[in-house]
């Protein structure tokens, strides 16, 4: 499986979606979901909907 590099940092990941995701997330610093509870931000639907379902219980 072809690996995707991060010329930043050097991290690995197995797509590009990933390598983009992190790029974004980590070295943009591009914040495009906020939780209207505690006003947390979170770069990633993933991680917004992680937190969510964590901390304030919503499915």
């Amino acid at each position: 499986m072809k690996k995707y590099g991060c010329g930043a940092c050097g991290g690995t990941f197995n797509d590009r979606f990933e390598l983009l995701e992190h790029a974004t997330a980590v070295h943009d610093k591009k914040t495009t979901y906020s939780c209207i509870v505690c006003d947390e931000s979170f770069q990633s639907e993933a991680s917004f909907k992680l937190h969510m379902m964590r901390n304030h219980k919503f499915a």
